[in-house]
């Protein structure tokens, strides 16, 4: 719930307040609303660029023995390993389970490309069994994942949205 009225005594300044559930909070001036508007702004488009962040285990098993192939998400040590995506376009988290420098391992990664879901046996000379290697990805948020906006964040993001329109057009 927000209000807005004409300062009669001023003239041109207009005074618009907004209550969320009858709590005041903050009084905008039409002196602010540029201000407010680059401020909003900012704000708005930050929480496009965390809407369209994607986050993913990211590990390698051979400089990190925690980095499994299968282990328990909830554990402090492996919620370390959830990270935002810094890579440019990255639409894809991967998980590759195969051998590397003669030892079995597991790496989590981000990526811009689709790799596919497949696996593979792969036999060693010098070995006496059979390896599978297999590579996994997905695209959303823990699936390795994308920071969402909260509903809360939106309604906020939206009211004041509103607001600014309607002070400019007073």
């Amino acid at each position: 719930n927000f209000r807005c009225f004409r300062n009669i005594e001023g003239g041109q300044s207009i005074r618009c307040i907004l209550y969320i559930n009858s709590v005041y909070f903050f009084k905008l001036t039409s002196m602010d609303t540029r201000m407010s508007f680059s401020i909003l702004l900012v704000i708005f488009l930050n929480c496009i660029e965390s809407g369209l962040a994607l986050n993913c285990y990211q590990c390698d098993s051979t400089l990190d023995s925690n980095c499994q192939e299968k282990w328990d998400h909830s554990l402090q040590v492996n919620q370390q390993k959830y990270k935002v995506c810094d890579l440019w376009n990255v639409q894809f988290c991967v998980k590759v389970t195969g051998m590397w420098g003669g030892v079995v391992g597991t790496h989590r990664f981000c990526s811009s490309r689709d790799m596919g879901d497949q696996c593979q046996d792969i036999w060693f000379p010098d070995h006496d069994r059979m390896y599978r290697a297999c590579v996994y990805t997905c695209g959303s948020d823990g699936c390795n994942g994308a920071t969402k906006v909260s509903t809360i964040t939106g309604i906020i993001v939206g009211l004041i949205s509103t607001l600014m329109f309607v002070v400019r057009q007073l």
